[in-house]
């Protein structure tokens, strides 16, 4: 049986949000945003292949939650399956919101779904057939940021010695006729050059990257921000003298070169058909016991040791975290512990695959599902459909550390995440690699 010609399509939303509303990734901003230094953008790709249909949409948030997510494929249910992939940006906004929000940041997140949506619809209505490509490079912008202390614990700093996953993942989406439609970048870098002192909204490094891209190569840029969980941009661990907005540009332009570059010198043609998605949700156990129906609130308590502040003050946590990080998230009682659910989208575009998880992945994951996996074309992206925190190694379990021991408590989750998760997150991953390409 012949397989359907592949079609794409793109298009392009501001989601920037308005002044006054948080920006979200540091835990010490006592004031919103004091307006847009760049805008922030909902880039879709629509990718069809006979009934299948399927839009990769790149957002520059730090992470959108799950709930939203859901909200954004019931609007979009008889168009597309949708898979959100976010920059990782930490000068985005906070993108949820819930009853004990205000006004304006509902407004907002109303906006921001509607704006995916309709990025997805009009990228949808204007498919064309299209010929890929595909090609690799590298880029030195990242540091592995776990810094081991003078006392033997670790901290966020710099690790010159960690695994750094340099890869760069570039594919190129032409119509029949050649014109440029789509390039689409994949690498780990946090989106973390600007500080918690900046309080003006930009995509940070990757918008710096992605316009010379364009205006070089043509068509519309989509990054996929990798295993990102333990890797910091340079700039932030080396304290360059450029000013941020100067090393913002710099740092998106050692990307943008090599990416440029490698596109110069031709990329490698690729089969885009069958179009295929596998959704995975593999529920990962948190080191909290079941003792009562519901999850315990030991989040407040952890909140206020890393603060320095007594534990009598615990009635303030909850509202500051809807203030600072307001997040929904899913916890259940199996098998005798708490749990939280790991979003996994498995994705095969002709011999291109694709690996999503709704986790701030740490790299050596990241590089593992790559490595493992039935083609030799394939991305990983973190902080995709939503995201449960960090997925640490189970070295870096034992280690400890700000990731591991503080971070999973801005989740309200009532414990860290247990010892093997990344195992079993890893063999999900595989799994699902392998059932799509027939294995």
């Amino acid at each position: 049986m012949t397989e359907p010609e592949l079609r794409a399509g793109v298009a392009r939303e501001i989601i920037s949000p308005p002044k006054g509303i948080y920006l979200v990734g540091y835990g010490d901003r006592t004031k919103g945003n004091v307006g847009v230094h760049d805008d922030l953008t909902a880039t879709a790709l629509v990718l069809e292949a006979g009934t299948q249909c399927l839009a990769l949409v790149a957002c520059d948030l730090l992470c959108l939650n799950e709930f939203v997510v859901d909200r954004i494929r019931r609007a979009l249910a008889g168009t597309a399956e949708v898979l959100v992939a976010c920059s990782h940006t930490h000068a985005g906004p906070i993108a949820y919101a819930d009853q004990h929000s205000r006004p304006s940041r509902r407004a907002y997140i109303d906006y921001l779904a509607t704006s995916i949506a309709r990025a997805v619809r009009r990228a949808a209505t204007d498919t064309v057939p299209v010929r890929l490509s595909w090609g690799e490079t590298e880029s030195d912008i990242a540091v592995n940021r776990r810094e081991r202390q003078p006392d033997g614990t670790f901290n966020i700093g710099v690790n010159p010695a960690g695994p750094v996953d340099r890869s760069v993942k570039v594919l190129r989406l032409h119509t029949a006729e050649g014109a440029p439609l789509a390039t689409v970048v994949n690498l780990a870098c946090h989106g973390t050059v600007l500080g918690p002192e900046n309080r003006q909204v930009s995509a940070d490094w990757i918008g710096a990257m992605r316009a010379p891209v364009e205006a070089a190569l043509g068509g519309l840029l989509l990054f996929v921000q990798g295993a990102t969980g333990d890797l910091n941009p340079v700039r932030n661990c080396l304290r360059l003298s450029e000013s941020p907005w100067e090393a913002v540009r710099a740092l998106g332009a050692r990307v943008a070169e090599p990416v440029i570059a490698a596109c110069n010198a031709g990329l490698t043609p690729l089969e885009g058909v069958p179009l295929r998605l596998l959704r995975r949700e593999v529920w990962l156990p948190l080191e909290a016991p079941v003792t009562e129906l519901q999850p315990p609130r030991t989040y407040r308590r952890e909140m206020l040791r890393y603060a320095g502040l007594p534990r009598f003050l615990s009635l303030v946590v909850d509202p500051l975290l809807n203030q600072r990080y307001p997040w929904r998230s899913r916890i259940e009682a199996r098998d005798g512990v708490w749990q939280v659910p790991l979003r996994i989208n498995a994705v095969r575009i002709g011999e291109l695959g694709l690996v999503a998880f709704g986790a701030e992945t740490f790299s050596e994951i990241g590089m593992a599902i790559k490595v493992a996996a039935p083609t030799a074309q394939v991305m990983f992206a973190g902080v995709s459909d939503g995201c449960i925190g960090y997925l640490p190694t189970d070295q870096v379990h034992a280690e400890g550390g700000p990731e591991v021991d503080m971070f999973p408590f801005f989740y309200r989750h009532p414990g860290r995440m247990a010892e093997g998760n990344a195992q079993l997150a890893g063999e999900a991953a595989g799994q699902a690699l392998r059932a799509l390409w027939g294995a």
